[in-house]
């Protein structure tokens, strides 16, 4: 049994506040804790919940973290978990901290991937293996990416892109190579970008002579 004898806010973050139980110093904790423990001056804190304190607020650390993280652009639930993990919080406060996120809506593994898919294919023209490799190194399941693939590739569009993407690279890395060399480069760097090689065949057909044997 302890009383708490002062808190007092920390100097470099008005957030956090130094606890101090018997005139000695403590434990550090979030505003969020100090409110939701109801810690004040005078309070007597049993050992056990001193320890139930100090799990409060390294569950308010992380759920902080994660927070921070999402605010600089959206990211997968793997990718949450991995970076708790490398911060060195303990198994049950990531838990935790992700069951908070998806209560939220903070992290939504289909959203993301609906998202990251859109980008891939209007922005980056990439093919659909590509994009699948990219999904799988961000954590999302299988059945979520065959699922978000389903809805949103369409063949026509897939092959618009990859002729794009073609043409593009046609009129500026390719444009002084030789025929040949022009095609095969051409070939490679499309296999590179995800697209299988019949869509390749295909586009290249229509942007190169007809003579070109693929």
């Amino acid at each position: 049994m302890g009383k708490i004898t002062a808190i007092e806010v920390q100097k470099k973050n008005k957030n956090r506040f130094n606890v101090y139980i018997d005139d000695s110093f403590a434990f550090a904790v979030h505003e969020d804790v100090i409110v939701s423990h109801n810690l004040t001056v005078g309070k007597e804190l049993p050992a056990d919940y001193i320890e139930k304190v100090v799990l409060a607020e390294e569950q308010s650390k992380a759920k902080n973290y994660a927070l921070r993280l999402l605010g600089y652009r959206a990211r997968s639930e793997h990718e949450i978990r991995s970076r708790l993990h490398q911060k060195g919080f303990e198994r049950d406060i990531i838990e935790e901290t992700v069951r908070f996120l998806k209560k939220y809506n903070y992290i939504d593994d289909y959203a993301f991937a609906k998202t990251l898919v859109n980008d891939e294919l209007n922005l980056k023209h990439s093919g659909e293996a590509l994009i699948k490799q990219k999904l799988l190194q961000k954590g999302i399941s299988k059945e979520i990416i065959q699922s978000v693939l389903s809805e949103i590739l369409d063949e026509e569009e897939s092959l618009a892109a990859c002729k794009t993407l073609a043409g593009k690279k046609l009129n500026t890395s390719y444009r002084n190579d030789a025929p040949k060399d022009k095609m095969r480069k051409l070939v490679a760097f499309l296999q590179r970008r995800g697209y299988p090689y019949s869509m390749i065949k295909k586009a290249v057909r229509e942007l190169l002579d007809d003579d070109f044997d693929l």
